[in-house]
Parts: C-alpha cells; sequence; structure tokens
C-alpha cells in the first residue's frame, strides 16, 4: 500500500488549495524547501492525518491561522495496494473523519515521523545522575506502538496501568502478586525488546563508520515495599566510544556523532515496532547536525533497510538536496517556496523546475522581491555555468562564493559571445544587475520583471545554443 496523493486545502502553512501527485506506484518523495515554506506543515499533514483518529485530533486546531471557519479545509490522502488497484480517498477534516479505516490505524502503529528537535531530545535530556536516561521517551515516544511479546499488549499502556495501581500497605494481599507479576512480565517483554534494539540501532550506527557501541541498560522495575513505591523505572544509554565508555556522552562527543547515534535509535526502533501494509517514514532536516561525508551513509541505510516503506524526505540544504536527486533518480521531485500575498502567506509547490520559472510563479503570485530573487538566480547560475563549460578564465579567488557575480558576465562580455542587442537588454535590466536587497523591487511594475524575465530566458538559450550547437 502506498500513497498515491496528498491534498491539502488551508492546513497551517498551506492557504488555499495545493496537490502532490505521487503517481500510481506511489514514489517516495524529496522536497526542497526555504525555512518557512512549509515543509514542517507537510510531515504534520501526513503525521497527523495518520494519527487524528488513534489521538482524536482536531482538524480546526489546525486550521490555516488567514482563513475564516467557514472557508473550511482538509487533509485528503490517497493510497492504492497496487498500480492496477483502485485508487481510494480518505479525507481529514472538520466535517468528516475518515480516518478510522484499518489500514490507517495500523500505519499510525508503524509510521517514522521524525525532525531535527525529536533527536535532540535524546542528547539533550536532563541526566539522572550524571546519566542519560530514556526510560519515558522510549515508552512514550520511540517504543510507544511496540508491543510486549509476552502479553501482546503496547508497553506504553502497561507502563500506564502499572502506573495507576496503588501498592498496598499488606504485602500478603492478592494486588501485590498481581502487580509483581504484571512487573516481571513487563520487564521481561521490555528486556527482550531493547535487546533487539540495541542489535538494530548498533547495526545502523556501523554504517556510519564510527567505532561506536550502544547500549541500554535496564535493570527492572521492583516493588519498593517499606516507601510503597516503583523503583527501577530507568534505561541509561551507555556509549562505548573507542572503547571508553562515556556515561554523559552529550557532553564529550561531537555533534555528528550525537545525530548519528540518536538517528539510529529512532531508525532502529522502526524495525522492532509492528508491521502494517502502509508504512511512511517522514524525514524533515535531520541530517542539519551532519556534514557531507557523514550524511552519504544514510542514503545507503534508507535504500537498503527500508526498501519496504514510503519515504518522505525535505531539507532545506540546496547541496544535500541535489545530492539526493542524483541518488534516488527514480523519486518526486518537488520545491517548496515562502511566497506572500497581500493578507497572507503561502508556500508556493514548485516541481522540480528550472529558476526561471520560479521566478514566473513568484510573479503570478505578486510577489516582485521573490521573483526578483529567483530571476537573478537563474541569470547567475547559466553565466557561471557556460564560464565552466567554456573555460572562460576568472579571477582567482580560494572561496569561489566570493567571485561577484559581474566578473563572470564581464568575462562573457570580453569574449563576445553574446549579441550586442541581448546584452544590451541584460545590462540595462536593474531587476537582473541590481542587488537584491533594493527595496523598489517590492513594488516593482510587472511589465518591467516580466521584461527582465523574458530576456534571461534569452540569454540562457543563447548560451546554450553556444556550449551544444543544434
Amino acid at each position: 500500500m502506498k500513497i498515491t496523493k496528498i491534498a491539502l486545502k488551508n492546513f497551517r502553512a498551506f492557504y488555499g488549495e495545493h496537490t502532490i501527485e505521487l503517481s500510481k506506484k506511489g514514489k517516495n518523495l524529496i522536497i526542497y524547501g526555504e525555512n518557512g515554506s512549509g515543509k514542517s506543515s507537510l510531515l504534520k499533514a501526513i503525521e497527523l492525518f495518520i494519527d487524528s483518529h488513534v489521538r482524536d485530533i482536531n482538524f480546526s486546531q489546525h486550521r490555516n491561522f488567514f482563513v475564516n471557519s467557514t472557508d473550511g479545509g482538509h487533509v485528503k490522502i490517497s493510497m492504492r495496494s497496487s498500480e492496477s488497484d483502485p485508487e481510494t480517498t480518505y479525507e481529514w477534516s472538520d466535517i468528516t473523519r475518515e480516518t478510522h479505516a484499518p489500514v490507517i490505524i495500523d500505519a499510525s502503529k508503524t509510521k517514522g515521523s521524525l525532525d531535527y528537535k525529536s533527536l535532540l531530545e535524546i542528547y539533550f535530556l536532563h541526566p539522572k545522575d550524571s546519566e542519560v536516561d530514556l526510560f519515558e521517551l522510549l515508552i512514550n515516544t520511540i517504543l510507544v506502538n511496540s508491543t510486549n511479546n509476552l502479553t501482546g499488549n503496547r508497553f506504553s499502556d502497561e507502563w500506564s496501568a502499572i502506573k495507576q495501581k496503588k501498592v498496598p500497605r499488606n504485602i500478603h494481599t492478592r494486588k501485590i502478586e498481581e502487580l509483581t507479576n504484571a512487573l516481571i512480565s513487563f520487564n521481561n517483554g521490555l528486556s527482550s525488546i531493547l535487546n533487539q534494539l540495541k542489535v538494530e540501532a548498533s547495526d545502523i550506527l556501523s554504517r556510519f563508520g564510527y567505532p561506536v557501541l550502544l547500549d541500554f541498560d535496564f535493570q527492572g522495575i521492583t516493588l519498593d515495599l517499606e516507601n510503597r513505591c516503583l523503583q527501577g523505572n530507568s534505561v541509561i544509554l551507555r556509549v562505548d566510544f573507542l572503547n571508553t565508555q562515556f556515561p554523559q556522552a552529550h557532553l564529550f562527543l561531537n555533534e555528528a556523532k550525537l545525530s548519528a547515534i540518536s538517528l539510529s535509535i529512532y531508525l532502529a526502533a522502526l524495525r522492532v515496532n509492528p508491521s502494517s501494509t502502509l508504512k511512511v517514514l517522514v524525514l524533515d532536516d535531520v541530517l542539519i547536525g551532519l556534514d557531507m561525508s557523514n550524511r552519504l551513509p544514510v542514503i545507503d541505510i534508507l535504500k537498503e533497510l527500508f526498501t519496504d516503506y514510503q519515504i518522505f524526505l525535505m531539507t532545506y540544504d540546496k547541496e544535500w538536496y541535489e545530492i539526493l536527486k542524483r541518488h534516488f533518480p527514480s523519486w518526486k521531485i518537488i520545491e517548496l517556496y515562502a511566497g506572500k500575498g497581500i493578507d497572507y502567506e503561502m508556500p508556493i509547490l514548485v516541481e522540480n523546475k528550472k529558476y526561471l520559472e520560479k521566478a514566473r510563479a513568484y510573479l503570478s503570485s505578486n510577489d516582485h522581491k521573490a521573483t526578483a530573487i529567483y530571476l537573478r538566480t537563474a541569470f547567475e547560475v547559466k553565466i557561471k555555468w557556460f564560464c565552466e563549460k567554456m573555460s572562460i578564465p576568472i579571477k582567482y579567488k580560494q572561496d569561489t562564493k566570493m567571485i561577484p557575480f559581474n566578473e563572470f558576465w564581464d568575462a562573457i562580455k570580453a569574449s563576445h559571445y553574446v549579441n550586442g542587442v541581448l546584452e544590451s537588454e541584460v545590462q540595462s535590466s536593474d531587476y537582473i544587475m541590481n542587488r537584491l536587497s533594493n527595496p523598489e523591487l517590492v513594488s516593482a511594475p510587472i511589465g518591467g520583471i516580466q521584461a527582465a524575465i523574458d530576456a534571461v530566458d534569452r540569454l540562457e538559450k543563447a548560451l546554450e545554443e553556444i556550449v551544444n550547437p543544434p
């Protein structure tokens, strides 16, 4: 079972209607999005849709801030078992909640929805006695849907029931026996799944190439009859790096290793959680704590261990986005940009289009400042590309980002590759040549911006014909 379409209307950042088509196959999805463009809202749309029935979540709590309650709104998700099967659409809105379907309820137990803040929960927990205690995070979040193989119940439900039991004063009562038996089942079941989690997490972590070993120290919960309370509700994270144990790993290991440890634990939990026909994994910028060399292993981890999941990868890092596109050429690609209307904000969804097409999209939404940004970007990207392709020499700087764009443009003009009319059109356009901080761009006439877009379009085609003559 795969998601084939996501339709959003007036949900969180998504003012108005937006649709993401994932084909009959239900493709995986790579999303590039600027900060504030709606990436997190898309993650929430998937997460809350799947959880809406189980957690009794009301759509109205997540309606876009800029619309009235009478404007309605929804999250609709369509899915298929295979390309040849019919498509079924489920709706979550104020007036309709179809997320009680068994396939969605089962998916709520297996889904992975993870952002960078979730990773921070592991290594920035308040230490207990100078050690990191994961018990509550494991029971209530990471393993919240995992079941005790001895009882068939979820650990979170069992722990909640155990806490509600009061320790009797009389140690010979039947309630003591019942509580003791419940603790034995809980302890043995949790120890078993923690061993599975350790194996899976260690396997994933090893793929990062770090000499790090993990362990989850759980001694078991016991009855303290004297004080009439429970003791031992702790799971201490043990981190061994280069044969040295770090009780407070979050104080000594660098962010890359801590991120890899946290990500490995979360992904390992998906491997030990119950199975379902619809498996969804949403990762929203979980790799910002890793440099590029440490991100690449994640590609192999996803390819080798999560082939049965439908994966949604979101990032604001353009370089990482380009790498993902090369490694996953068959995945769906979309880009999100932060657009503003007269009295509201809304994301602009662009499906793997060129910078000029993004500029046109912004112009159609009357966001002239954003239009100018992408117009200028289209111009700079193309002239730098041309100089590289034609081996046009540019004054050397160690940091290539510090080379002013006009040096590339001047070099092209000096080489007489561009005809005088087109050169004049580009050169005279304030919207191409001026700095992007120019406040006049916000209220610029549409005709002038459109003429600039047309000029850059002709320039792109002219340069491409020089590099690749017909």
